[in-house]
């Protein structure tokens, strides 16, 4: 029998493919065991070729962004774990402030380049390391604004089908954008406004600096574990539960940031999936506040 990958570049996929890819190298923590299979489609025939394969053989897949917010099981993902490359990773800001970028588009590149040329509305990616289509998925933001306040629409694959949904149409909430089960966000239309490129750039290095005052970017971490809760903030409460610090495994709750588990060295998921469980027990029986987690942990 042919294997999937096999079959794949006979029916004419381009991408790179490789079988117990470890999934430590494609994630910010880096933890994480080997995926059955990874894939990067370089363009829209690549990915509806993965797709359809793995529908035909019932395999389970999920589409990883910057894998800077994501924590994968120690044995592993017994499907296919996809990154959208080449053409995916292209994008066009024009001076009016349109912005045509696919999802596979790094955040912080696109910030640059729509600083550049005087326009304003991505200053709060300054900083945050992820892709485009990451960025809409979990409705990354700051205080000073999120992606949904720029999204103008989204170009969706869903059973081999392409449509575009229109900013009303999309379900936007704190950190999270609700699409039905296997979308597939592949485009996103942007739309900026025009401001002086110098005003835009310093607004963006001010918060560049602030998280690098703020949380510690020198170890491997995932971003804020936690959503905040309403009217209230997840470090606050984990560091008042007094958990700073808390150590298990190589996972630590970070004693510049306390919304931060960093691997210290040598840490497991097994290590980080125990340590924010003490800390929603802790949290909870504190403060009576339930911790909901920001960070996708994937099943295995």
């Amino acid at each position: 029998m042919k294997t999937l990958s096999t079959a794949l570049r006979e029916a004419g996929f381009s991408g790179r493919l490789s079988e117990g890819e470890p999934l430590s190298q494609h994630c910010s923590l880096r933890v994480g065991g080997p995926a059955a299979l990874y894939a990067e489609p370089e363009e829209m025939r690549d990915l509806e070729t993965l797709l359809s394969a793995l529908g035909e053989r019932d395999l389970p897949w999920m589409i990883l962004g910057g894998g800077t917010n994501v924590l994968f099981p120690d044995g592993g993902y017994p499907g296919c774990v996809v990154r959208l490359q080449g053409s995916f990773r292209e994008f066009d800001v024009d001076e009016e402030g349109e912005v045509d970028a696919g999802a596979g588009a790094a955040t912080q590149v696109l910030f640059a380049a729509a600083a550049r040329i005087g326009l304003t509305g991505m200053e709060f990616a300054a900083g945050i390391p992820g892709t485009l289509g990451g960025a809409v998925r979990m409705n990354a933001g700051t205080g000073t604004g999120s992606i949904a306040d720029v999204v103008q629409r989204i170009q969706i694959l869903k059973g081999g089908i392409l449509s575009w949904k229109e900013r009303e149409e999309l379900a936007f909430a704190y950190r999270r954008l609700t699409l039905s089960p296997g979308s597939v966000i592949t485009r996103v239309n942007l739309k900026l406004a025009r401001d002086d490129a110098r005003a835009v750039l310093a607004r963006g290095n001010r918060i560049m600096e602030g998280r690098r005052s703020s949380q510690p970017l020198e170890l491997p971490s995932a971003g804020c574990w936690f959503l905040n809760p309403r009217d209230d903030s997840a470090g606050r409460l984990i560091e008042k539960a007094g958990l700073k610090g808390r150590r298990i495994g190589g996972a630590e709750v970070s004693a510049v940031h306390a919304n931060f588990l960093v691997n210290v060295g040598g840490a497991a998921s097994s290590d980080f999936i125990e340590l924010a469980e003490e800390i929603r027990t802790a949290v909870r029986k504190k403060f009576g506040i339930l911790l909901e987690e920001e960070v996708q942990v994937v099943q295995g």
